[in-house]
């Protein structure tokens, strides 16, 4: 047994004052001879042994009492861990969590630095031969080094809020790694500080390992009001010039006030273009939608912005895409074909088309990237490698439509539609049908029509191809005929679309070309036929991009990339690039919200909108009590909890790293003790007598 405040046991010394009460309260009885009284010295001495005995017994009882006082404030306590106790080296790692949230107000001031002032008095409570590590949520490689106790608490004033928040398992199997990787002869502790926020606080993932205590410090913050702006997305997946572009915004309030017309502002290279009032519930989710044109080709850079204090690094959202000039359309149709001068005629000298022909015998599958649609007119057959290339196009975001022709071979056709998971074409129909039913509610012909025309003359076939579509396939019917098998489907694959035209493009055999839906829907088709963008990145520390370039866009045999947000500059490196797909790292780089502008060889790429993650304004956090009940369904021994806030958190450090409190059973043993002293005093008689 040790104690936390030996220099209370002087006060042992207290025990002689009940002791020195005793005698001078000792009664000394004077002799006095009689003629005879021989019958009472009988009951004499009996009734002075009695009493005798009970003056011992209070005795007893009052120095029991001052000592068991003493011990209290001495606070005893029973070492943990003896094997590792018994160790002259220590090694103790520290983990600061330098996460956003970490920025609220506590009783104490900002958690951040309320966690430093920890880190530093545990620090202080090792001897000077103790070593330390020191990380935060950046992973910073000099994280990696043994620090001494200066360095450590030098290294304290260098952490700063830092926008990634890491699994609390991620971190203790980093501090346990490394503790191990300093040898088996040591005395070894972890220390996480933390308002350990719900969505982070994985301690069932913890590892169990008896040779290492895990010491929980709960910091928790005041309760703050927070109108967030959790995301945004398109209504459609491409965007073109002076289309009217439809942004959804989701908001969330995550308080328990009402907000009234808070006013949410988007803006599109610093010019503003919508605003919008929102009014919401304490704890409620809304969305808003925010409707703008773009007016010109190239790159946009959009911020989604509200007021809203004291939270503010969720005010605002960053998206950018770009708009390009032309959409590049391909018809491939057989040689001598003249299939394709209808459609030739429909694009030609079209500002958003930029169109082109080639004859099935003479493609390069290779350049299929370069377009981001293509027309598959009357085919015969359908190579093994254009059933590979074609695929892979789809995949990878293009738009394909198949018109089969009649001395096709089906079974080729079937070949690619089945690797799209599409409909299978089952036999050649001559029976004489009309189109019936259009999808009007389609985006194809969104805004076509003024309204659904029951009169609109629409195309008749003498020939069709029936088909039989499995229940996995992701169909979406556009053009029905009167027997209700479909005309024209479309099938999502991968990022792209399939168009499935359940007849062939030939004027013997249909007046497709002829009537007022033809237009629109091819024109539409290669209209709407975008290569996939994605409009924003979340900030984190294991960030790897994957992008997409066209030809012209395609950088240089470059192993690095520039990324400029307009105050400083990163390098970044290529991991691999495979035809125009290009994988790169950031790394951690990217600490801040906003825009950065990709460049090779200073060729702007194009520019990426990062923001921060929206997990910490979302999540709750975790106290100790909760902590707590935790723990006690996980049955950790190896996992002790201090509380962070208390003014007593030294002495409750020193009680964990030292061992099991005893104070609180000589505190009950001083009050037994005393209980016993005034039983005895007042019943020490009915006692006697039984």
């Amino acid at each position: 047994m040790k104690f936390i405040y030996p220099e209370f046991l002087v006060a042992l010394l207290l025990i002689g004052i009940p002791i020195l009460i005793h005698f001078l309260h000792f009664k000394r009885y004077k002799t006095v001879y009689f003629s005879q009284v021989n019958f009472l010295k009988t009951v004499k001495e009996e009734s002075r042994k009695k009493n005798n005995l009970k003056q011992l017994l209070i005795l007893l009882c009052r120095i029991l009492t001052v000592a068991a006082l003493v011990f209290v404030f001495s606070q005893p306590y029973f070492p943990t861990n003896k094997e590792a106790k018994n160790l002259a080296k220590k090694l103790v790692a520290i983990y600061v969590d330098n996460s956003f949230s970490m920025k609220q107000e506590g009783d104490q001031g900002i958690l951040l630095e309320q966690a430093k002032s920890r880190a530093m008095e545990i620090a202080q409570s090792y001897g000077p031969a103790t070593r330390f590590l020191l990380i935060d949520n950046q992973q910073q490689p000099e994280s990696r080094q043994i620090l001494s106790q200066s360095q450590l608490i030098s290294k304290l004033g260098s952490i700063h809020e830092s926008p990634v928040q890491l699994a609390l398992s991620k971190i203790h199997q980093s501090l346990y790694n490394r503790l191990q990787q300093e040898g088996a002869k040591a005395e070894k502790n972890i220390y996480l500080i933390s308002d350990f926020q719900s969505y982070a606080t994985d301690l069932n993932a913890f590892i169990k390992d008896t040779s290492i205590y895990t010491y929980l410090i709960p910091l928790t913050g005041q309760s703050t009001n927070n109108l967030l702006i959790d995301s945004c997305w398109f209504e459609t997946p491409g965007h073109k010039k002076n289309r009217e572009e439809i942004l959804s915004v989701r908001i969330q309030n995550q308080s328990n006030q009402s907000y009234q017309n808070v006013p949410v502002r988007l803006k599109i290279n610093d010019t503003i273009k919508a605003i919008n009032n929102l009014s919401i519930e304490p704890e409620a989710t809304e969305e808003i939608q925010l409707t703008y044109k773009n007016n010109q080709a190239g790159i946009h850079r959009g911020i989604v912005e509200l007021d809203d204090y004291p939270i503010v690094y969720d005010n605002h959202y960053y998206f950018s895409y770009t708009v390009q000039s032309k959409n590049r359309v391909l018809a491939i149709s057989q040689p001598n074909d003249l299939t394709n001068s209808k459609l030739e005629a429909l694009f030609k000298a079209d500002e958003n088309i930029d169109f082109e022909t080639i004859a099935v015998n003479k493609i390069q599958v290779s350049q299929f990237k370069n377009y981001q649609c293509i027309y598959l007119l009357n085919l015969e057959n359908l190579s093994s490698g254009l059933i590979g290339s074609l695929k892979q196009f789809v995949e990878q975001g293009g738009s394909l439509a198949v018109f089969p022709g009649i001395n096709s071979q089906l079974s080729s056709y079937n070949q690619l539609f089945a690797g799209l998971n599409a409909g299978r074409l089952v036999a050649a129909d001559s029976t004489q049908l009309r189109m019936e039913t259009v999808n009007y509610n389609h985006s194809l012909f969104d805004k076509v029509f003024l309204h659904e025309k029951q009169d609109l003359e629409l195309p008749q076939v003498s020939y069709s191809f029936r088909t039989n579509t499995n229940s996995r396939s992701l169909e979406t019917s556009l053009v029905e005929f009167n027997n209700r098998q479909s005309a024209v489907s479309e099938f999502h694959a991968g990022l792209g679309r399939l168009y499935q035209f359940n007849f062939p493009l030939d004027d013997e055999k249909t007046n497709f070309t002829q009537q007022a839906i033809f237009v629109p829907l091819i024109y539409n088709i290669a209209l709407n036929s975008f290569a996939p963008q994605d409009i924003q990145y979340e900030i984190k520390n294991d960030l790897v991009l994957n992008l997409s370039f066209n030809e012209a866009q395609r950088p240089t045999n470059t192993q690095t990339l520039l990324l400029d947000n307009g105050k400083q500059q990163f390098r970044i490196p290529v991991i691999n690039r495979l035809n125009n797909q290009l994988r790169i790292d950031p790394g951690q780089a990217i600490q801040q919200a906003g825009f950065y502008d990709l460049y090779s060889n200073e060729h702007q790429l194009r520019t990426l909108a990062f923001n921060f993650s929206r997990e910490e304004s979302r999540s709750s956090t975790q106290d100790a009590q909760q902590l707590n009940q935790v723990l006690s369904s996980l049955n950790n021994p190896t996992i002790t909890i201090i509380e962070g806030s208390d003014s007593d958190f030294v002495q409750q450090l020193l009680i964990a790293n030292e061992g099991t409190q005893l104070w609180k059973m000589f505190l009950f043993l001083a009050l037994f003790f005393l209980a016993m002293e005034v039983l005895i005093s007042r019943f020490w008689e009915i006692i006697v007598k039984r």
